[in-house]
């Protein structure tokens, strides 16, 4: 909600005493029947009416000013109602309703000299010292609103506003159950208070249940068709249900009541981006970005990025960062984007990561002592922080690692920052010694939990991606903190005092100056697999032989197909007679991506009668594997997961060898499945081992036969091991930490 939705100021639009003659005062009765009902049009044409016969008639000028403001003409408001003041002197009601279009204007010192002047004439006025509470809310004092607020209750103990003003405080407070009774009180004393169902559906969308959210959403609207709050915060929480076409519908009810509103366009522009309708979705979010939505901005450098219009899209978070050097959210997508960038060197990715740190994060830092065992060799209190126990792609990696974790010498402690569960995360639940939920948290009131839990090793499994909460590792509330597994590349953090990588992503003296963590290499692999329950089996021959000509794929995230990968793969098939292409994009059914996209492979020599675009969806995942004969990984940022996939699904890929973790990815996955010579120095190098491996038609069946056999046997997926290395890992940095502390 908005700071001016949230106030639920009344107009005040009372007939009370006047001097009036019965048939002017009968005209105002009516006029205030109509704007009581709702009915504004009717009301202002009788209070003109009133005013070509009375002037000067103070009451009207009031009740007129009191509709201005419903209808936001806040600075009307103000004219007609001082006019009010200077003829009629002392009338509480005036002054109250002159407070209540100050704030609506943010002119909130006026607005407490008005509400005190109301106050002043009539000390048991319950809607001024509602009203009070309202600015020392938009404040933040919220002890001073709940003293108001308490006063206003007990002059008035059936007023719904402030009982609804308390459960918004409560909310605030995080005191969540105090809030859900306060918005019911409100709601049993008025059951058509739209307000109250936004505020008790919002607190509910808090709590991850959507489609009780949902609900009182749709009754708000239902009641108050032109609350345009309601209608957004319904189309969000239909967006979470993946209701999509549904919360298009709402933010299009929102735009036609407010063609201008920024959160609207925005929230439309990400509905539309996750439908993958990229360019009617930047259309919103350009809207948006103009009008000074920040999230706006930030969303259309994510459509810029998935598009692979990477210079852009960094380009469109640095003005995010001009507009709010402090947000943490934008650090995150510009370092997001910069991994995938062929035009950002290492060097440039790691500096801006030290940037984020030393602005944001390392100022946080908690100077205080453990209070631990120094014991080296006790039982540890590992904690994992992750907004990603979902149905996520790191579970492949992490699951394996949680089952195998040995319980006689580690206690495990969840710390979920998941919005929405599912059937991963109760299965995940399951298998933690101890399970916290932090997303209603704030970053301090984690460290505390974590803190209390005297965690002695505390691991972040998502680096700079969505949902993070590296402020929180900021104030350093565990002895060892380490980074693993969600971000490949430094968090730019003192406080994060290890990362693990391996022997073959990074190599001894390779990085070591990209990193403000000390690196930590396991001896095979940084990660484990578990391949998806869904996958299909693996065809018994390659696709060439039902095809006729090779088909070479790549599967990854657009974002990383950069310009120089396609040149590559331009020169593969021009060197391979006949050969295909094949490349899942999320969003190429959207027509002018489409043709954006063609338009760009041309560009880049890639001749389009050989190059198949298939859109991503559920139903392609893993399928499309046993369509091509060969995986071409993308570069500087090579494959992660779906490089894992590959490989599961029995094809080879080639890989370019880069100088950093992110490009060297596919080495260490190559190596561990014992295929090193599929491994380029360069981008000449790249192109002949795609080439000379397509051309010798019988290696490369040898090379495809049993690989998903090989796969599962080799440090890829030896789980046990792994986790038995990585737990030698964590004890190694406890002996350390222990050692220096001694």
């Amino acid at each position: 909600m908005n700071r001016k939705q949230r106030r639920a100021n009344k107009s005040g639009a009372q007939p009370g005493k006047s001097d009036a003659s019965p048939a002017v005062q009968g005209l105002i009765n009516q006029a205030v029947q109509h704007h009581q009902a709702g009915r504004l049009a009717e009301a202002e044409q009788l209070y003109r009416q009133i005013l070509t016969i009375e002037p000067q008639h103070a009451d009207t000028l009031n009740l007129l000013g009191a509709l201005a403001g419903d209808v936001g003409r806040h600075d009307v408001a103000v004219e007609l109602i001082t006019r009010a003041i200077h003829l009629k002197k002392g009338v509480p009601a005036f002054h109250n309703n002159l407070g209540n279009a100050f704030m609506s204007l943010d002119r909130l010192d006026d607005a407490v000299t008005h509400y005190k002047r109301a106050l002043a004439l009539r000390p048991d006025y319950a809607e001024a010292l509602n009203n009070l509470g309202n600015i020392f809310k938009e404040q933040g004092n919220f002890d001073e609103a709940f003293t108001h607020y308490r006063r206003a209750i007990d002059l008035k103990p059936d007023y719904p506003e402030t009982h609804n003003n308390i459960g918004t405080v409560l909310r605030y407070l995080n005191r969540t159950d105090e809030a859900m009774v306060s918005y019911r009180h409100a709601l049993a004393l008025r059951p058509d208070y739209a307000e109250a169902h936004l505020n008790i559906g919002c607190l509910l969308r808090d709590q991850g249940k959507f489609t009780d959210a949902a609900a009182c959403f749709q009754h708000a609207v239902t009641l108050k068709p032109g609350f345009i709050e309601s209608w957004i915060n319904l189309g969000q929480a239909l967006a979470e249900l993946d209701r999509f076409d549904e919360a298009v519908a709402c933010y299009e009810r929102a735009l036609a009541l407010k063609p201008d509103n920024a959160k609207a366009l925005n929230n439309l522009g990400i509905v539309l981006h996750f439908q993958g309708k990229f360019d009617e979705a930047m259309t919103y979010l350009r809207k948006a970005s103009e009008l000074g939505s920040l999230s706006a901005l930030m969303n259309a450098g994510g459509d810029l990025g998935a598009k692979a219009r990477l210079d852009e899209a960094i380009a469109a978070h640095k003005n995010g960062l001009a507009l709010k050097p402090d947000s943490a959210k934008v650090y995150n997508n510009i370092l997001l984007t910069m991994v995938y960038a062929a035009t950002v060197s290492p060097a440039e990715l790691a500096a801006t990561a030290r940037e984020f740190g030393k602005n944001l994060a390392d100022p946080l830092r908690r100077q205080r002592p453990f209070a631990r065992d120094r014991d080296p060799e006790r039982k540890l209190r590992i904690g994992y922080v992750s907004p990603d126990f979902r149905n996520h792609a790191v579970n492949y990696f992490f699951e394996p690692l949680l089952k195998l974790h040995d319980r006689q010498q580690f206690g495990i402690f969840a710390y979920s920052n998941t919005t929405q569960g599912d059937a991963v995360t109760a299965r995940l639940k399951q298998e933690f010694d101890h399970w916290r939920d932090i997303k209603f948290l704030n970053d301090d009131q984690v460290a505390d939990l974590i803190e209390a839990d005297a965690i002695d090793i505390l691991v972040d499994l998502a680096g700079h991606t969505a949902g993070n909460r590296l402020l929180m590792f900021a104030r350093k509330p565990a002895p060892v903190q380490v980074a693993w597994l969600g971000f490949p590349a430094t968090t730019g953090m003192a406080a994060m005092d290890y990362r693990i990588t391996d022997i073959h992503a990074e190599p001894v003296g390779m990085t070591e100056h990209l990193s403000t963590e000390t690196l930590w290499r396991l001896p095979e692999i940084f990660c484990c697999y578990q391949p998806h329950e869904n996958s299909p089996d693996v065809i018994d021959h390659p696709p060439f032989e039902d095809n006729g000509h090779i088909t070479f794929g790549c599967f990854n995230n657009f974002t990383k197909v950069t310009d120089p990968a396609l040149e590559a793969w331009a020169r593969i098939l021009a060197q391979v007679p006949g050969s295909r292409l094949l490349l899942e994009i999320r969003g190429i059914e959207s027509p002018q991506f489409r043709a954006d996209t063609e338009a760009r492979l041309q560009r880049l020599g890639l001749p389009l009668d050989r190059v198949i675009l298939e859109p991503r969806k559920p139903a392609n995942q893993f399928v499309l594997y046993n369509r091509i004969d060969i995986a071409l990984d993308p570069f500087p940022c090579a494959g992660g997961t779906t490089s894992f996939d590959t490989m599961w699904m029995g094809v080879p890929f080639v890989t370019l060898a880069g100088e950093h973790f992110v490009s060297r990815m596919g080495v260490t996955i190559l190596t561990n499945a014992g295929l090193p010579e599929l491994i380029a120095r360069n981008a000449d190098e790249y192109v002949s081992l795609a080439v000379d491996l397509a051309l010798d038609k019988d290696r490369l069946r040898s090379l495809r036969h049993n690989l998903r056999d090989r796969v599962a046997v080799s440090p890829l997926m030896n789980q046990p091991a792994f986790a038995r290395n990585l737990e030698a890992a964590y004890r190694e940095m406890w002996m350390r930490w222990c050692s220096r502390e001694s």
